[in-house]
């Protein structure tokens, strides 16, 4: 195995706009070539968002093959950072160099070595900052990124969402760093590759009680990118506990690195779906289901309340839809875009949000490790504020996100899901409308 083919995906999404000159190999080496310091103190790290943002970070940037530079002190973990593992902060990180993608190191910082971008948490002091530069910042549940010279609040939440949501926002700040190195088919897609001075996003905020989260029974079709992501989030809320199954006939391969947040290169091989219900013990209960889901077997044992389907293939939606009879939570990716909606029984199902198959597409789908992530943690989310009672409102079904651009105002589209007469799933909303 060898970073090309590791990228082999990321590269293949590059293509929707570098220049037709430029080899799978050149733009494997351009990603191989950044480096980029991520940087702490004490005090930022002191808290298990603080920890999150970074540990989260670091996974997503390496995850494109990147070159990391560490200026932070050791401390302890306050919680597991799976895959990450040991019980000190900065020794985890490194030891996970080379670890998700080959060539994608993770050091201590060299001064010898001027950094391509600097990410800096919170208020967090550097001693250069000649490179462009970033400071995160976030509350519970929003995240924010900044250029600005003015320090930033310090990270110093139990609650982990508005760190994930930073550390995502500046992955794609460090790809897009890479989009401006590579010469573009069009000179005028440069603008989708321009730098943030500031971004952020909210997911919302709603009252969590303190003590052990309970999310009961939930069936998970897929383990692959998008689900590994909203369980790498989910393993991250404090005392958060639920037990189920997991369906996935697939095994590891190699082109899964760049984004599976769960796996390691050890990893490659192995199925799917014991990988991930293995990595998600003892905080999760689940059985693994090394099988594609079915009809067939949903008639043998019902599918739980909650259900999660992380697959980009729309027919499989449509199947699972038919057999749920409680909340279905649905995340996808296209290109550089998600989309994540939530159907319960009565409303607009996801046969009505996704009417038609998308035929004769390329049977490797571009894909990157920030985009993957941002779909698994909207389903995250929406899965936690549903099994606590505060579901996102109508309006706010399905949401329509194009990560690279998050300083601008329509970055995100949300929207409700109108039933439709000839939904493929036949769903009570639809035929409603239809008599």
């Amino acid at each position: 195995m060898n970073a090309l083919e590791q990228l082999g995906r990321t590269i293949l999404l590059c293509r929707d706009y570098s220049s037709d000159t430029v080899s799978d190999a050149q733009i494997c080496q351009r990603f191989q070539s950044v480096r980029v310091l991520c940087a702490a103190d004490k005090l930022n790290l002191s808290s298990r968002s603080g920890q999150t943002c970074l540990t989260t970070m670091v996974a997503l940037l390496s995850r494109m093959g990147m070159q990391v530079s560490l200026a932070i002190p050791e401390t302890s973990m306050i919680q597991q950072q799976l895959p990450f593992v040991g019980p000190l902060l900065r020794s985890s990180l490194l030891a996970s160099s080379n670890r998700f993608i080959a060539g994608a190191t993770v050091q201590q910082d060299d001064s010898r070595h001027k950094p391509d971008l600097i990410f800096v948490l919170g208020d967090s002091g550097i001693e250069d900052s000649s490179s462009p530069t970033w400071r995160l910042s976030g509350q519970e549940w929003c995240g924010r990124i900044t250029q600005e010279t003015t320090h930033a609040p310090s990270w110093a939440s139990d609650w982990p969402i508005g760190a994930m949501v930073s550390a995502a926002l500046a992955a794609g700040e460090a790809f897009k760093y890479v989009m401006r190195c590579l010469p573009l088919r069009n000179h005028e897609d440069h603008i989708f590759f321009e730098p943030s001075v500031a971004s952020n996003w909210d997911f919302g905020s709603i009252g969590i009680r303190e003590g052990e989260l309970d999310l009961g029974e939930v069936d998970i079709v897929s383990a692959g990118a998008i689900t590994q992501a909203t369980l790498y989030a989910l393993l991250r809320v404090p005392a958060l506990r639920m037990r189920g199954r997991v369906f996935d006939d697939d095994v590891t391969a190699a082109t899964n690195l760049n984004r599976n947040m769960l796996s390691v290169v050890s990893d490659v091989g192995s199925k799917k779906a014991l990988l991930v219900a293995s990595r998600c013990s003892p905080n999760f209960k689940f059985t693994p289901m090394h099988q594609r889901f079915s009809i067939e077997e949903s008639r043998v044992q019902e599918l739980a309340p909650y259900v999660l389907v992380g697959v980009d293939d729309i027919p499989s939606r449509w199947q699972v839809q038919r057999c749920a009879s409680g909340v279905l939570i649905v995340s996808g990716t296209s290109h550089f875009s998600i989309s994540s909606s939530c159907h319960v029984p009565g409303a607009p199902c996801s046969g009505c949000q996704h009417p038609v198959d998308d035929l004769g597409g390329p049977t490797a789908i571009p894909t990157i490790s920030f985009i993957s992530f941002w779909a698994g943690l909207a389903m995250a989310v929406r899965f936690i504020r549903h099994a606590v009672g505060a579901p996102y409102l109508v309006g706010r079904q399905h949401l329509w996100l194009t990560p690279l651009r998050m300083d601008q105002p329509h970055a995100a589209l949300w929207s409700p899901v109108v039933p439709i007469p000839n939904c493929p799933v036949g769903c009570l909303s639809s035929r409603r409308i239809s008599t």
